[in-house]
């Protein structure tokens, strides 16, 4: 029967472990970068529609302000 040579230098424990953590890093990198591109464009159509809801709340809260200021346009429009 042959002995087995084992050669017990040649696996650095540490080194493993620290290829290990890293591995499993990007790999979780990699897929928290990918479901952000899946759910990027899902979030476009809420963006634009707080948007415009926060223009109409500011251009309404400021109208609102100026019912004391109201004066009678001038300008006058002829109809033919």
């Amino acid at each position: 029967m042959q002995r087995l040579e084992i050669d017990e230098n040649g696996a650095f424990p540490v080194a493993n472990f620290i290829g290990i953590i890293l591995g499993f890093a990007s790999i979780s990198t990699l897929l928290v970068i990918q479901s952000l591109t899946v759910l990027l464009p899902l979030l476009f159509a809420p963006m634009v529609c707080i948007t415009l809801i926060y223009l109409l709340y500011a251009a309404n809260r400021n109208t609102s302000r100026d019912d004391e200021n109201i004066t009678v346009n001038p300008v006058r429009v002829d109809i033919l």
